[in-house]
């Protein structure tokens, strides 16, 4: 994988990270005490194997993807989590909007990874992406 296209890739896993810190402040502050570890490996593991690899704020993200299960949990459908991450992503860096597609699969792979680990029971709601 060329330097250019994994730049792109944390690039966009940081902007879907930092879009999502504001609104996941209260839930790093109310659940780090009690995570467990092995989820945060498993899911920073998927992360990996999807070809987002966190860089940092991995509190963050795990936060992030407590969310995206409670917007699950709440009867949000998959497809407006999505557009939200692939919204988000959009607005902390403009010019993603060039690789829509891509900012797609990236956004359905992170929230596979976040549904795989912290929310499984919402396996089967997942779109397929390459």
């Amino acid at each position: 994988m060329s330097s250019a296209v994994r730049t792109g890739i944390s690039s966009l896993a940081d902007a879907l990270a930092n879009a999502s810190v504001v609104l996941a402040a209260a839930i790093i502050c109310a659940g780090a005490a009690g995570a467990d570890p092995s989820q945060q490996d498993q899911f920073v593991a998927l992360l990996e194997q999807e070809q987002i690899p966190p860089i940092d704020n991995v509190p963050g993200l795990i936060a992030r993807a407590h969310q995206i299960c409670g917007e699950l949990d709440g009867g949000t459908p998959v497809e407006t989590v999505v557009n939200d991450e692939m919204n988000f992503a959009f607005g902390d860096n403009p010019a993603l909007h060039l690789r829509p597609d891509r900012v797609r699969r990236t956004a359905i792979r992170f929230i596979t990874a976040s549904v795989d680990v912290y929310c499984p029971s919402h396996r089967g709601e997942l779109p397929p992406y390459e």
